[in-house]
């Protein structure tokens, strides 16, 4: 039976991570609107890079993100040192992580040219593309020490790293891009640049934050050589690389449509890149009270508490509607005014306001299926949704998507609402998924002086005694 308990548990966690991740969006939303009077070309081309470097913030984020319920379930428990040595063997997977990130983005340079994109705006997004990529080494430390602390039940500092960050962003986002301040006008590349340093400050100040505070100094007193293990990397590995590939393959099928406007037309791209962040603005809210309830869901798992999973679930899933169901409602109904605070084309406003419709009408799903995640995910359930996400995204979106936009010649509509279809499906097999699971808790064994306990609803039998677990 669920209470407004955990509803407020949840919105406690959330609204820090929501904040957080909102600041991330608005820094977006000002490369957009300051890049957006630089022309459409430089738009679209700020769309096409940030298209590919998303894939690979993606994955690296859900490397990280394995680190939130394993510290989780070891909270829950009390086990200090086991958190420590989960964040220690976090850092340095996430150091090597970033390096072969920023490599591989480095490597794919001298392949720009021959996505299919006019020259101009290849011309647009390749210094842009080459500081971003460099920003994703410190951006992968940063997520270490992020994912810790949401393990921790600490979501706040979090909140006040990126909001600082990202109001120096901005700031620095108006300096370098139209020449102020003494320093020249860099157009697209500055609000790469301004992105790389504000990434740069960030896993300093979560450092200096943890190495001032007495609560949080003592995890890397626990820090050793020893702790150091191929077996604590691989357990990370083993939940944060099906996580990345989930995130990445979701990914993949929104900057495969980016890539598609692009073929349409510039305006396509251009219209698509503003209806992009607002989209990417609203689903932070999702992410946040997903975020939550991966936490949530982490700790009630650590103890096995299947009542407090389920209704831990089902609360964040009823905040996701409600939140989601707002912004559908904001973009059905504002959508050319929202498109015209960006430019004054009036083909991509025009473009966007309906693009902007059917961006509404998924945004119920979008949000759902990002917090059946978060319930899946508290409980180590990674692997499923990763081939889910193969079906949804790769095998059924995509080709929707092209099959509805180019040969139905539905334009820009058809290759948006071929991705719709995709998270719908999605959202119903993550909710099937989420059922069994927790349906497979239906009894927990739990050894108490000796005795074998299963616990069934709210009711305890003695069953069994032994000595042992067999």
């Amino acid at each position: 039976m669920l209470n407004r308990t955990y509803y407020k548990d949840n919105l406690k966690l959330a609204y820090p991570i929501i904040l957080s991740s909102l600041g991330q969006s608005v820094v977006q939303f000002f490369d957009t609107l300051m890049v957006g009077h630089l022309g459409k070309e430089a738009l679209a081309g700020v769309a096409f890079s940030a298209a590919i470097t998303t894939i690979a913030l993606v994955f690296g984020q859900g490397i990280g993100m394995s680190l939130t319920p394993l510290v989780g379930q070891s909270f829950a428990r009390k086990e200090t040192r086991r958190m420590s040595m989960l964040f220690q063997n976090a850092i340095t997977l996430n150091l090597v992580t970033g390096a072969a990130i920023v490599a591989v983005l480095m490597l794919f340079v001298p392949f720009l040219p021959h996505l299919g994109q006019p020259k101009e705006v290849i011309d647009a997004a390749k210094s842009y593309f080459i500081i971003t990529s460099i920003s994703l080494f410190p951006a992968q430390i940063f997520l270490a020490f992020r994912h810790f602390m949401e393990g921790a039940g600490n979501t706040k500092i979090t909140m006040r790293i990126i909001i600082s960050a990202n109001l120096l962003n901005i700031i620095l986002n108006y300096i370098f891009i139209f020449g102020k301040c003494g320093f020249p006008a860099m157009g697209a590349f500055g609000a790469g640049l301004s992105t790389c340093v504000a990434r740069i400050l960030m896993p300093v100040a979560y450092l200096v934050y943890m190495l001032c505070h007495k609560h949080y100094r003592k995890y890397f007193k626990f820090f050793s050589k020893k702790n150091f293990t191929l077996h604590t990397h691989k357990n990370i590995m083993r939940l944060g690389l099906p996580i990345a590939v989930q995130l990445s393959l979701e990914c993949v099928s929104f900057s495969t449509v980016t890539i598609m406007m692009g073929w349409l037309s510039t305006v396509a791209l251009a219209a698509y890149q503003i209806v992009l962040t607002f989209v990417t603005l609203t689903f932070q809210i999702a992410c946040g009270i997903a975020s939550a309830t991966t936490i949530l869901v982490s700790h009630a798992f650590g103890v096995k508490d299947r009542d407090r999973i389920r209704a831990n679930s089902l609360s964040g899933l009823h905040l996701s509607f409600v939140s989601m169901g707002i912004a559908a409602l904001c973009f059905i109904t504002l959508g050319g005014v929202i498109a015209s605070l960006f430019t004054t084309d009036t083909a991509v406003i025009a473009q966007a306001r309906t693009l902007f419709i059917v961006a509404g009408a998924f945004q119920l799903v979008d949000g759902a299926q990002a917090t059946l995640l978060g319930a899946l995910r508290g409980m180590n359930d990674v692997a499923k949704p990763m081939k889910y996400s193969l079906i949804c995204y790769i095998l059924f979106a995509i080709p929707t998507a092209a099959l509805l936009g180019f040969a139905l010649e539905t334009g820009p509509c058809g290759v948006l609402s071929g991705l719709a279809f995709g998270l719908l499906l999605a959202t119903i097999l993550y909710y099937t998924r989420l059922k069994t699971t927790i349906r497979r808790i239906a009894c927990f064994v739990v050894e108490e002086k000796g005795t074998l306990l299963w616990r069934t609803g709210n009711t305890l039998h003695f069953f069994c005694t032994f000595a042992k677990l067999q």
